[in-house]
């Protein structure tokens, strides 16, 4: 800035490179100026002394304000831009893994409504829906490591390949409902914390799907032996093992995926919550249900690039987790207390046929798991065991 302003100085003066010469030159142009000037019509000045070039001064005094002139213009233009520089707002796009009109892409609008409003528009959350980005549910943890997006839902069964700890709760038979998501909530982010960063994200809060139940088309599943030979969607290879101990076969598909699936007869069944067959409009290829209560949904995780949540003003960041804190446990409130309303919907207005296993048949099939949670804890090194030992203590499992 300084030597701008030197140059505009220069400029206005009409300084040469060679200073004196400039200055030698603008004298003489003045005496000529003098010279043609005639006589001065105010009053006479004593004949001793000469009068004074006011063509030299005056004009000089004219360069002197202009040059204040555009100094200050120069500057005040800086402050300006400066100014509109600080007061841009900063713009984050968020990962959605479901469609424009799923409650769970309106509950994410939502917050980020809340967070522009709390942070006055300093910071401005695009939601983007499934389809609108060209990444599929398994690759947010990359995707937003690499600050292709700023945020991202991560759901535990999806990103289960990237960071395996994370989706701990969804071991079948496990984590069976929201009341104990929560109970084991510290015990999960003590472990996972760790393992996102090394992906350069972070969880800047955490929801839940309601609990998960199997859905499908043709026979009803009512008997562990109705699972046999059925071909039913898992989100995850835990999920996918249980379906291997009871006869079934897995197919991998995210969310997007199933509705072709269906139709085409690569799936008849599908692991999810009746909450998700509304908001997804699946009734439409949904005949039976049965409600053993494999596991909770979630947790559902709301990553966040390390880089761009660091890069934020001091106070924005703070209004930022101010908003996210207060917004998670109405977010799972909201999620949990949909599920008995959308079951009812899905019995009367679209008649289901749900089935609520006797409680033999589920204590049976936790005890078929069992080893299974040893297994998949062991496969994950220490870490895995500690996690999982300490989830079982606390819920008494």
């Amino acid at each position: 800035m300084e030597r701008y302003v030197q140059a505009v100085d220069r400029a206005a003066i009409g300084e040469t490179s060679s200073g004196v010469s400039g200055s030698s030159h603008r004298i003489s142009a003045n005496r000529h100026d003098l010279a043609a000037q005639p006589p001065a019509r105010s009053r006479p000045v004593a004949s001793c002394h000469a009068a004074r070039p006011r063509g030299r001064f005056g004009r000089d005094r004219m360069l002197t304000i202009h040059r204040r002139s555009v100094v200050l213009g120069v500057l005040g233009a800086a402050a300006a831009s400066s100014r509109a520089t600080a007061q841009s707002p900063v713009k984050w796009d968020m990962y959605s893994m479901v469609g424009v009109t799923h409650p769970i892409t309106l509950r994410y609008k939502a917050f980020a409504d809340e967070v522009k409003t709390a942070t006055g528009g300093k910071l401005d959350i695009i939601v983007r829906p499934a389809g609108e980005l060209p990444f599929r549910a398994t690759e947010v943890v990359k995707v937003t490591g690499d600050n292709q997006v700023q945020l991202s839902e991560g759901y535990q069964g999806f990103i289960s390949g990237a960071v395996p700890l994370a989706s701990i709760a969804s071991l079948p038979f496990l984590v069976r409902n929201g009341e104990e998501l929560e109970k084991v909530w510290p015990i999960i982010d003590k472990y996972t914390a760790v393992e996102f960063k090394k992906s350069g994200v972070q969880t800047l809060f955490h929801h839940t799907w309601p609990v998960q139940n199997i859905f499908g088309r043709g026979k009803p599943i009512k008997t562990v032996d109705d699972f046999k030979g059925r071909k039913i969607r898992s989100t995850d290879g835990k999920q996918a093992e249980m379906l291997k101990q009871l006869g079934a076969s897995s197919v991998s598909l995210t969310t997007a995926e199933v509705p072709v699936a269906m139709e085409r007869g690569v799936a008849e069944g599908f692991i999810t919550a009746g909450f998700n067959i509304i908001g997804a409009k699946w009734y439409e290829f949904v005949q039976w249900g049965w409600l053993g209560d494999v596991h909770i949904g979630g947790p559902d995780y709301t990553l966040v690039n390390v880089a761009a949540y660091d890069k934020l003003d001091a106070d924005t960041r703070a209004k930022l987790d101010a908003v996210a804190k207060d917004y998670a446990p109405r977010f799972r409130a909201a999620n949990l207390g949909d599920e008995a309303k959308d079951l009812d919907t899905l019995k009367t207005k679209y008649k289901v046929d749900l089935f609520v296993p006797p409680k033999e048949q589920v204590d049976a099939l936790i005890e078929k798991m069992k080893p299974y949670w040893e297994q998949w804890a062991s496969g994950h090194g220490a870490n895995g065991v500690a996690m999982l030992k300490e989830i079982r203590a606390a819920l008494g499992k």
